[in-house]
């Protein structure tokens, strides 16, 4: 089923207010990232890219045809999909609150995490730490995973800090399996402003490194996200993939990132499962995310061109 992002996310996020089914007010990830953030209170950041007040949006059929393509899409898998882009204020999601596995995606929360405990004890990551931090980003590498998962509080730090992060339907696996966790795309969604518009619980440099490992992940991993990347676009991304023994060997695969360029800036996340193999998944993620995608820059460009035929009467 569909459901309008900007009632089940922008509400509880600080730095968006809702007209119709456009988030007025998304605050998007500074120009340097180096540089410190305004300093203002939680909820009131200028925002680097500020969506009209009154933009386009989706027409109810125009996001009734895209519910019933993107279902047929993604027909024989379980998915849910959830996308804001941060230039016009549109917001889509297709069973954005459903539960399904991360695999590897959860790899992203973990180092937020991580840096919220390094944080809250008044330091930061060792160089050991930075390492394996790469690589657990960067290659996906599960062995450094399991260190980094510990370091950060193991089943108990994750509750905890899922709570500071304001996800609402994120839950680790009880024996402390971090690739079984289990979330949703509106939660990834959350995670992604965190660390994209710095809405959350971690310092700029924190983030900043965070967005740069996601930037420079392996080239065989910068599938997903990156499919709606132009020549002159930046994708940051982390994806996940696994075949599930208790899904019939199975597959589940997740995608999570954002795309900025000169024509485009955008928040993505997907989760899904019940691929019968990784190449077949990976193809379907990326039809549904070209859809949304395409349906949503449709309804922008129609949105420039009815402002520019106003302005020429």
């Amino acid at each position: 089923m569909s459901v309008l992002l900007t009632l089940g996310i922008a509400l509880t996020l600080p730095g968006s207010v809702v007209t119709g089914t456009v988030a007025t007010s998304f605050a998007a990830r500074p120009p340097d990232r180096g540089a410190a953030m305004p300093s203002s209170p939680a909820g009131s950041l200028a925002p680097a890219t500020t969506p009209p007040s009154s933009g386009p949006a989706l027409s109810i059929d125009e996001r009734r045809d895209l519910d019933r393509r993107i279902t047929e899409l993604g027909r024989e898998v379980e998915f849910g999909i959830a996308v804001q882009d941060l230039r016009t204020g549109i917001a889509y999601g297709h069973d954005a609150e459903r539960a399904l596995p991360t695999a590897s995606v959860a790899k992203l929360t973990i180092l937020t995490m991580l840096y919220m405990c390094v944080e809250e004890e008044g330091g930061g990551l060792t160089s050991d730490e930075l390492s394996r931090a790469e690589r657990m980003i960067r290659h996906s590498d599960n062995e450094v995973t399991d260190g980094l998962y510990t370091r950060m509080g193991y089943i108990e730090g994750f509750e905890r800090y899922a709570a500071e992060l304001g996800f609402t339907a994120t839950e680790p696996h009880p024996s402390g399996s971090w690739g079984s966790t289990m979330s949703t795309p509106a939660d990834q969604l959350r995670l992604l402003r965190v660390l994209y518009s710095g809405e959350g619980p971690i310092t700029d440099d924190s983030r900043s490194h965070v967005l740069d490992l996601m930037e420079t992940v392996a080239p065989e991993q910068a599938w997903g996200v990156s499919v709606v990347a132009g020549p002159e676009d930046t994708v940051g991304l982390k994806n996940g993939w696994t075949p599930r023994p208790s899904d019939g060997d199975r597959w589940a695969l997740g995608t999570v990132g954002y795309v900025v360029g000169p024509d485009r800036e955008y928040l993505v996340a997907v989760l899904s499962r019940g691929h019968a193999d990784y190449a077949s998944g990976v193809e379907t993620v990326e039809d549904l995310i070209t859809e949304v995608i395409e349906t949503i820059e449709g309804a922008g460009e129609r949105g420039r061109t009815s402002a520019g035929d106003t302005f020429a009467r």
